[in-house]
């Protein structure tokens, strides 16, 4: 029950294919026929992570208290006691909040600060997931008792109460709870049609009691109307019909505190009414999903000690992606690299240069030419993946020259010398992540093209990781058309953040084209951005933020 009540949350990958990548035409280890997700989560940094498509939660909110944190310091890699070869992510969740201080599901005194994990590609569905975790059944730190939730899920974007929407959820309980009245551990495995609470024919679910303290495979095999959870190779439910998953998914995990009641009559709730500081951690070894095929739940181990044997640490082939990366020379970085791509042994020179990636700001590494390395305590990307971005991004500052080129090409690479330090994004209205309602034609504009139209009151669009690198004011500018006038709405995090509202003028026809402008203050950081139609009857091209 991982509900995050915001219209969209996450999102279109906003990175280059050919970063963290060898562009080959099929990845060591993976069959030609096969479409997989593969992570062995073999990284020093989340840089590393969300430069191979992973997205850490930054926002607060739900689930859980509806003032909760969620911190990248919560996500870290730590090496395998067992095999020093090996690392594992880390997800971490803490808190010193007492119970008795919780009102209206917001803490008055005290702080939670939690973890997730999720892929910014909304594609999964049909197939085999899977992942190896370690689940906990006390906290690492301080008194136990908590209703805390270890997770491995899938999620759409939605509005409460609505279609589109599917949800599947491994949900580990150490200290159980959820309305049962009883602390013995147990894992929840459901399947949800919608986000609707009072109707139990809008989900199918399955509490298995028992500790699962250790080291598990957890695997979700789905079909159209019909999905199966295994654990450790053992069948353990499945639910078909209505609540069976329909729409495609983000694959995600996930460690928060709930609140929800522990018993049926709710004389107790989730948090311990004690202040001192706790901690919980689960691992993740390992994450995989084979699209379009129901792969037997036991067979896993093997496809992903094939991959591992020919170096492969990360595959993401899937609708045509051709992402993989191998370990560097060295199966652990050192001080000098840290690059998760088989380079040559190039270097170029790249004296007063940086590269701006998607508004942030790293250096330009002068030991390798494509991928991301390390250099003197800090990440850095390589030139020639950092032209694969289009002004205002990608190089800053002089003119680099090279002494010699990668023996990986990539696959898209541009010779885009220096571009202007001001940080200004434009948008495409028509790339947004998640939309409700709206419809996209050919625009005149410009000569080429779509913008979206057919706008009616209520619909919405949402645009994932966009990135305010500093705080202040922004220009938002907006392309729109309008017969007789309408107002857009711009918002952060689904709503959670509102940033105003602009008239747009009657501009005489739907393809007579006018910009409108206003500035905004925003705290520095990543967002979803979204667009709302509070009247109908406006048609947008683009969007375009300038830090001013």
């Amino acid at each position: 029950m991982n509900f995050i009540n915001f219209k969209a949350w996450q999102s279109r990958c906003m990175v280059a294919a050919s970063v963290l990548a060898l562009c080959l035409g099929a990845q060591p280890g993976v069959a030609q026929t096969e479409q997989i997700l593969f992570d062995d989560f073999s990284y020093t940094t989340t840089t590393q992570l969300t430069n191979n498509g992973w997205r850490v939660r930054t926002w607060e909110g739900g689930p859980g208290l509806a003032n909760g944190t969620w911190s990248t310091n919560n996500i870290s890699f730590v090496t395998d006691p067992a095999a020093p070869a090996n690392k594992f992510m880390r997800l971490k969740a803490n808190t010193n909040i007492n119970g008795s201080t919780i009102v209206n599901n917001r803490s008055t005194t005290g702080s939670v600060s939690q973890a997730e994990v999720a892929r910014v590609e909304q594609i999964y569905k049909n197939g085999t997931w899977a992942a190896r975790m370690y689940f906990n059944d006390a906290p690492s730190t301080g008194p136990d008792g908590d209703t805390a939730i270890e997770t491995f899920f899938g999620l759409t974007d939605y509005i409460e109460g609505a279609e589109p929407y599917s949800e599947i959820d491994f949900e580990y309980l150490p200290n159980g709870g959820w309305w049962t009245g009883s602390a013995t551990p147990s894992m929840w495995s459901g399947t949800y049609r919608i986000v609707d609470w009072s109707d139990e024919s809008n989900h199918g679910v399955t509490r298995t009691q028992g500790s699962l303290q250790g080291w598990h495979t957890l695997v979700m095999q789905v079909q159209d109307g019909l999905i199966s959870f295994y654990i450790d190779g053992a069948y353990q439910t499945s639910f078909s019909g209505a609540v069976a998953p329909d729409y495609p998914m983000y694959l995600m995990f996930q460690l928060w505190f709930s609140n929800d009641c522990f018993d049926a009559a709710c004389n107790t709730r989730g948090y311990i009414n004690n202040s001192n500081y706790r901690e919980y951690f689960e691992d993740v070894d390992w994450v995989y999903f084979e699209k379009n095929n129901q792969v037997p739940a036991t067979e896993i181990p093997q496809k992903i000690a094939n991959l591992r044997a020919v170096g492969t640490s990360y595959v993401q082939n899937i609708n045509g992606n051709n992402t993989s990366s191998t370990p560097a020379a060295s199966s652990r970085p050192n001080s000098s690299s840290r690059s998760s791509v088989a380079v040559s042994s190039s270097s170029s020179t790249a004296a007063g240069q940086q590269c701006n990636w998607w508004g942030t700001i790293y250096a330009i590494c002068t030991n390798i030419s494509s991928g991301w390395g390390w250099q003197n305590n800090a990440d850095c990307v390589g030139i020639q993946t950092c032209q694969t971005l289009s002004p205002p991004y990608g190089v800053m500052g002089a003119t680099a020259s090279s002494s010699s080129r990668s023996s990986t090409p990539l696959s898209s690479s541009r010779a885009s010398s220096s571009t202007p330090t001001a940080i200004s994004r434009l948008i495409q209205a028509e790339s947004y992540s998640v939309m409700s309602g709206v419809q996209l034609d050919v625009t005149s504009d410009g000569g080429a093209g779509q913008y979206v139209g057919w706008i009616d009151t209520g619909d919405w669009m949402s645009y994932a990781n966009i990135n305010f690198p500093s705080s202040g004011t922004y220009k938002v500018e907006y392309r729109v058309a309008s017969l007789s006038g309408s107002v857009l709405s711009l918002d952060l995090n689904a709503g959670a953040i509102q940033l105003g509202q602009v008239a747009i003028p009657a501009t005489g026809g739907w393809q007579n084209w006018t910009t409108v402008t206003h500035n905004v203050n925003v705290t520095a950081g990543t967002y979803s951005l979204g667009i709302y139609a509070p009247q109908a009857g406006w048609n947008i091209n683009w969007i375009r933020i300038t830090k001013i």
